[in-house]
């Protein structure tokens, strides 16, 4: 049998709202469903005159109304889509409304004229200078009737205020006061897919909700000051609060890859992926990169054919992927001196050659010469014999050319990569450092379950504010991810970053 729809009336949603803590002097930002209550009598109308009767003539309403996609806002005319209350109350006798076409509000009250004046010049859409940071400075609620967190507007506020790095400059067009168009762009707007829903536990464990039920409306009634405050103080600790925990969701994987970059910006050192680590084809490298926020790569092989082999064409056709996908080159990797690396060098944009131990010397001087940055890898030869080699360059170039430090590659030749290897004069030259694992045999493992002593390298070189490169070499492509997870986890280890829920 189904169930009865409930008639409510506007006294009984004053009795719910008063039950919920809402009073007289308050102001207030609404997210109302009008289906939610069943079958209100007199409709949306009731429901607004119910707040504005609660509220009194010393409180505000306050209802955002944006949501059609007009090619220019009109305060005056633009409809919104986000329900019949909305609609109907901006069209309010004595509403106000803002002018900003992303996140205009709809105010009735004490306060209507200050909580939305001014609210397109900002320069966010939802943090100060706006209603919504203006309702927090007034000490205002927040109210849910009948909808969940994910409508909470107000919440937008706290990502805005910390500059989360996953929000976007967005542009919108406006009829201003003086019924002119304008068009502005607003910093740190926020995108789709949030998982503000899955805050709503915590909200009630923390003691910031009151709840009741009106009709069949679920109603929800939050304080804007201490709501934010705790968010804000969330967010220091983990940026990736709002966002999805969907692994496989665009918006999440964007939003993380985001937050990893702005931390991979803020370490001494450059992170760097080595092409034949991160992906059998180009596709691959880039779809592994941009995942983890990975901004610069070395390009040393691509579908098992070295970067110096590849056809012209293709090598084109692979760098204007990588730069599309803002991925730039860190350094490309040769195994023999080719013909024309100037002409590799222009093409990839790059000044940075990596060349083995087993290079010619005076290749190596001549691309110095020439004014190439050269990384000289340890390739089956150990450490003052490497070091001997690279402090007898010529004096004219020996300041561009740098040891690109391979653990595994010291291992192999018997010596323990930090006990021995780095204890030597080695360390004075390195310039870039192989982030790998694996046994005397020469097979790669993942990171910390072989001999490279990787842990205490990249900690040691931290505690020295080491600025070159760290490469990403996994002991095959399908295991990129595998080994980017754990280098992270030793990040948080050696204290080189606190790694947080974004990762």
């Amino acid at each position: 049998m189904a169930k009865k729809t409930q008639t409510v009336t506007k006294r009984d949603i004053i009795g719910g709202l008063k039950r919920l803590g809402l009073a007289c002097g308050d102001h207030v930002i609404v997210h109302a469903s009008l289906s939610s209550f069943g079958r209100v009598t007199g409709g949306a109308d009731s429901v607004i005159d119910a707040l504005l009767e609660v509220v009194g003539p010393d409180g505000t309403v306050v209802v955002p109304t944006f949501g059609i996609n007009d090619k220019v806002f009109d305060p005056a005319q633009s409809e919104t889509n986000l329900g019949v209350i909305p609609q109907t109350f901006w069209k309010r006798k004595g509403a106000r409304r803002s002018r900003n076409p992303l996140a205009s509000v709809a105010a009735i009250g004490s306060n209507a004229d200050r909580l939305v004046e001014n609210h397109a010049d900002a320069k966010t859409a939802h943090g100060k200078g706006t209603p919504y940071y203006r309702l927090y400075e007034l000490g205002g609620k927040i109210l849910l009737l009948g909808v969940d967190q994910d409508r909470s507007t107000f919440l937008h506020t706290a990502e805005e205020l910390a500059r989360l790095p996953y929000l976007k400059p967005t542009k919108g067009s406006f009829i201003d006061s003086s019924g002119k168009t304008r068009t502005k762009t607003w910093s740190h707007f926020p995108g789709p897919h949030r998982d503000f829903i899955g805050l709503q536990n915590w909200f009630e464990q923390a003691h910031l909700v009151r709840k009741t039920t009106i009709g069949s409306c679920r109603a929800q009634l939050m304080p804007c000051r201490e709501v934010l405050n705790a968010l804000l103080e969330r967010l220091e600790d983990d940026p990736s609060l709002f966002i999805s925990g969907n692994p496989n969701l665009p918006d999440g994987i964007r939003q993380r890859a985001d937050l990893l970059r702005a931390q991979w910006r803020r370490c001494s050192f450059r992170l760097v992926a080595d092409s034949r680590s991160a992906g059998g084809y180009v596709e691959e490298i880039i779809d592994n990169l941009t995942r983890f926020g990975i901004e610069h790569v070395v390009l040393s092989f691509v579908n098992d054919t070295p970067w110096s082999r590849i056809e012209t064409r293709k090598r084109k056709w692979y760098l204007q992927g990588l730069r599309s996908a803002k991925i730039k080159t860190a350094a490309i990797k040769l195994s023999v001196p080719p013909e024309g690396a100037s002409d590799l060098a222009k093409e990839a944009k790059t000044d940075t050659f990596i060349v083995p131990s087993t290079f010619p010397p005076d290749a190596i001087s001549a691309l110095a010469g020439d004014g190439f940055k050269v990384l000289v890898e340890n390739t089956l030869i150990e450490s003052d014999r490497l070091t001997g080699m690279i402090e007898a360059m010529p004096p004219k170039v020996s300041e561009n050319v740098k040891l690109a430090f391979d653990p595994l590659g010291f291992v192999q030749v018997g010596e323990n990569p930090f006990l021995k290897s780095f204890r030597t004069a080695v360390r004075r030259h390195i310039g870039l450092l192989y982030v790998n694992d694996g046994l005397a045999t020469g097979r790669r493992v993942g990171l910390e379950e072989g001999l490279s002593e990787i842990k205490e390298l990249i900690s040691i070189l931290h505690s020295k504010g080491f600025a070159g490169m760290f490469v990403l070499q996994s002991p095959s492509p399908s295991s990129f991810s595998e080994t980017v997870w754990k280098f992270m986890e030793m990040l948080e280890e050696t204290g080189v970053w606190r790694r947080r829920s974004q990762t």
